[in-house]
């Protein structure tokens, strides 16, 4: 039975080095590790002042694949050398880069739904889903576009389980605009701190105002201390030091499910750990300062970093239904107990957990009270006070520090064990990292706008059900070739390696 006929398509542009390295490199691991096996290897180099076009490159790439009679192809980042990976064919798409030979300075991350770096599929299957968007420029995207491509495709893919926890009962919806729960304000930070909140973002809507997407689930404003869900798909939780300085913990990419997040904020020792379901996700400490003195603050938020600023509220969308404040650190034992519990309350015993005096702060959606409060109102005459009815959120710890609900609605919950998502098949193959300046989401910021239309893009798309993949990918990929030539840098042992510069 004969050998299936690879092309590895490498999008190029500005790096010269990195491009002699890497066929240098690859050609030595196909001379020493892969014999008897010689692939034939697509530079394709963008020769223009346009934003970087890297899906639009490939779809190139797979097109030239094709004239040379590939059977498979492997889309293939510049800045990873393979160290040990089966480049073998398979019908089922693969995402083969998922373990690095990295150092602190570069470093990749692998989230579950990860397809870039190197990324295998069939003839056959790549087109069945019309390749890649030509339409996302600058960084980022392409290859989620990709993986949502396969799934609309009935490509196979295989699938990411996440245990959940929630309960059958009352919950609090928040609708993204205006909803919010304002509780006043009585805590000491300068003290140990565990916040427990248990929520279900709903489905990610972007601001294209905005340079990032937060949905605070509760927040203390100013440089707000607040636990978020946003546009990365990442769970966070941050505070600031009286230094200004930000000390976060945030989880990696994960969908939008039922959460019980329980954060200990120790002050004193100075290190935050932050749990998710139950599950140890991440840590920080600092060295210097101290938690910034949030308490000046007259009220903290459920559902919005502060809404009264015009800028920046933070607005959730989603559900809560409990939330809970310790003045102690709780336990990795408790935490695990009331993170995972399918009934009970916290002013109960959930086997290790046991309520005490620590609990300053506890709400269910389930117990809530109308009362009558003065408001200040203006007509003609001037200003008058009148009796208005306000929905409070009772206070179940005693304190009786209850939370006036705005604009929020009390639906019923019905329990979710877990949360499937879909997420490519995967080879194990390691590679050794080439260091570049990253391009990407850096530091809190993009390096290029360009990266967050891409992301307003891609929102658009799959909260729309769009199917764009019927005219934009292979079948819409215009280009002009400005040179071709056949390129060869001296490895151990000769690969076909062609360039094709063009115009995108």
């Amino acid at each position: 039975m004969s050998r299936k006929k690879l092309g590895i398509i490498v999008p190029y542009r500005d790096r010269p080095g990195q491009l002699r390295s890497f066929i240098k490199g690859i050609g030595d691991y196909f001379a020493t590790t892969v014999k008897n096996f010689r692939p034939y290897i697509f530079v394709v180099e963008q020769k223009d002042t346009k934003d970087f076009n890297r899906g639009k490159l490939l779809n190139v790439g797979f097109l030239k694949a094709e004239e040379f009679g590939c059977d498979y192809v492997v889309f293939h980042d510049i800045d990873m050398l393979p160290y040990n990976v089966d480049y073998s064919f398979s019908e089922t798409p693969l995402q083969l880069a998922n373990k690095f030979d990295a150092t602190e300075q570069f470093t990749r991350t692998i989230n579950d739904d990860y397809f870039g770096g190197v990324t295998l599929f069939s003839v056959d299957a790549f087109r069945k889903i019309n390749g890649y968007s030509n339409k996302y420029r600058g960084w980022g995207f392409e290859d989620n576009d990709l993986l949502y491509r396969c799934e609309k495709n009935g490509i196979k893919l295989d699938e990411q389980v996440y245990r959940s926890y929630s309960e059958n009962g009352k919950t609090i919806s928040f609708n993204g605009k205006n909803s919010h729960i304002k509780i006043p304000n009585n805590y000491t930070y300068a003290r140990p701190l565990t916040f427990y909140a248990s929520f279900y973002p709903s489905d990610i809507k972007c601001d294209k105002d905005e340079i990032t997407d937060e949905y605070a689930v509760f927040a203390v404003p100013g440089e707000d201390l607040n636990l978020s869900y946003n546009s990365f798909r990442t769970y966070k939780f941050e505070a600031f030091l009286s230094s200004n300085e930000a000390v976060s913990v945030t989880s990696k990419t994960l969908p939008n499910m039922p959460c019980r997040a329980v954060v200990t904020v120790d002050s004193r020792n100075k290190e935050i750990y932050f749990y998710l379901n139950g599950i140890k996700i991440g840590k920080n400490r600092w060295e210097k300062y101290g938690i910034k003195k949030y308490n000046t603050e007259p009220y903290f938020y459920l559902g919005v970093g502060n809404p009264k600023r015009k800028l920046k509220q933070k607005w959730f969308k989603g559900n809560i239904d409990e939330f809970a404040t310790f003045n102690r650190i709780l336990t990795e034992e408790e935490i695990r107990d009331i993170s995972t519990k399918i009934s009970g309350k916290l002013t109960d015993n959930i086997r290790r957990y046991k309520p005490d005096d620590s609990l300053i702060g506890y709400y269910r959606a389930d117990t809530t009270q109308e009362v009558k409060v003065e408001t200040s109102k203006s007509n003609i005459g001037g200003r008058y006070n009148e009796l208005d009815t306000e929905l409070q959120l009772v206070d179940l710890s005693g304190k009786n520090n209850h939370g006036s609900i705005h604009n929020c609605k009390i639906i019923e919950n019905k329990h979710q064990a877990s949360t499937k998502i879909k997420i490519p098949h995967r080879r194990r193959g390691k590679y050794k990292l080439i260091p570049h300046e990253e391009q990407g989401y850096t530091l809190g910021y993009w390096k290029n706008w360009k990266s967050r239309i891409n992301q307003l893009r891609y929102y658009e798309i799959i909260n729309s059900g769009k199917e764009e993949y019927l005219e934009d990918g292979l079948s819409s990929c215009r280009y002009k070739v400005l040179d071709e030539y056949d390129h060869f840098l001296g490895a151990n042992y000769k690969i076909d390696t062609k360039v094709i510069s063009i115009r995108s």
